[in-house]
């Protein structure tokens, strides 16, 4: 007997789990949320940010990986843009190529402690630069589609770490060269567009597309066609799939290339909690072809 009840127990079970099934998979597919870039005044979130670069060119390798932590606090929101202090916390960058190595941490007192002068090592002055850096901040405004209106505050950041470094007119000089090519207003508002710029600004639902168009002028200079997939929404988290397509043809040479990946973000604030990306492209210039492979990840998170 009570084999029998177990029986038409487990019959039933089996015979219900596909309704079950069914009701969740309905639920999961018409959920919806809205999906833009909506950091709350008072707020803070903080970002880091890992670059991993293979890069071959006539056999010759360079590897290279970078990792830049930023923290993000909202100061004024007047409904249409959002006003961000952002601070650089920490930068790292390790670099090997052709037997030059670069080994750069803002966070390492041994490499940004001391003066630079009459420093025999040629990479002191980039330690230092880097050391210096750690700390300042830039604002940023910001619309509901997370593209970057506005960005201000490189100029006096310049100014202040040549100060705070006492260089000599020609070393001063040197130095603002320097920063000004590796952080300026519009390398770093690309990159964080990269991040940011990547919201419908409305409500959307599994199988939802959107696309944007953006331009890089750093390393991987070109413009990015971007298609933007909702896979999955479990409570407030997004998932969304990125494909990108890379396309340049200048004097300087033609690029073609992609980015594949997923991000998890935040449908109530807009902060990628997590983002892990592939890069592949393939330069051309002179008759000279370069192959590039990269993973990018992002980690953000709220304070």
């Amino acid at each position: 007997m009570k084999k029998n009840i177990l029986l038409a127990i487990t019959l039933c079970f089996i015979a219900l789990s596909p309704a079950i099934e069914s009701c969740q998979t309905v639920k999961s597919s018409t959920a919806s949320k809205m999906l833009k870039f909506n950091f709350e005044k008072g707020k803070g979130y903080d970002y880091e940010m890992i670059m991993s670069v293979d890069q071959e060119m006539m056999g010759q390798k360079m590897e290279m990986d970078m990792t830049t932590y930023y923290s993000m606090d909202v100061k004024e929101d007047n409904g249409e843009l959002k006003t961000i202090s952002t601070t650089f916390d920490r930068f790292k960058m390790k670099m090997g190529m052709g037997g030059l190595n670069l080994d750069v941490d803002t966070d390492d007192a041994s490499q940004v402690s001391g003066g630079i002068e009459n420093e025999k090592n040629p990479m002191n002055i980039l330690n230092k630069l880097f050391g210096a850096i750690k700390g300042q901040r830039f604002l940023m405004k910001v619309n509901a589609e997370g593209k970057i209106e506005e960005i201000s505050g490189f100029n006096q950041m310049a100014e202040s770490i040549a100060d705070s470094l006492g260089l000599e007119p020609e070393k001063r000089t040197e130095m603002m060269k320097s920063f000004n090519q590796q952080f300026n207003e519009k390398s770093v508002k690309e990159q964080f567009e990269r991040v940011l710029y990547i919201f419908p600004n409305k409500e959307v639902k599994i199988g939802d597309t959107w696309q944007k168009n953006s331009e890089t002028s750093g390393q991987f200079a070109g413009k990015y066609n971007s298609t933007y997939t909702v896979k999955e929404i479990e409570g407030d988290m997004v998932t969304v799939e990125e494909k990108s397509k890379i396309i340049s043809d200048n004097n300087k040479g033609q690029m073609d290339g992609s980015v594949i990946g997923e991000l998890v973000i935040d449908s109530k604030t807009g902060l990628v909690v997590k983002a892990d990306q592939e890069l592949k492209i393939t330069a051309t210039a002179d008759g000279k072809s370069v192959t590039i492979k990269g993973i990018s990840k992002i980690k953000g998170k709220a304070r």
